[in-house]
């Protein structure tokens, strides 16, 4: 399979936000899996042929945090490419009128 999603940040949020749903895509793909590091509490990978979502509310955390991970496309002859991601949730006053 060949990646059409670019490598890297897949984004910003703030803590507990739904972070709608992200489209990983790879040509020839017919599932993709999470091979290391750990997506956020909340949020989960659907697989599906030629794309899979991420997709949930981020739960868990309660400090400033980026969550790296790597995810592997697989195609239909078992050949496989890996991509590293990351997504990153902030927590504080910045722009929500909140005061610690």
């Amino acid at each position: 399979p060949a990646w059409v999603t670019s490598a890297g940040s897949l984004g910003s949020f703030s803590g507990g936000d739904n972070i709608g749903t992200i489209t990983l895509t790879a040509t020839d793909s017919t599932g993709m899996t999470l091979q290391s590091g750990s997506l956020p509490g909340g949020i989960t990978l659907t697989s599906g042929a030629g794309s899979s979502t991420l997709t949930g509310t981020e739960s868990g955390a309660t400090a400033d945090t980026t969550y790296s991970f790597t995810i592997r496309a697989t195609d239909a002859e078992g050949q496989t490419a890996d991509r590293a991601f990351t997504l990153t949730f902030n927590f504080g006053a910045n722009n929500s009128g909140q005061f610690n």
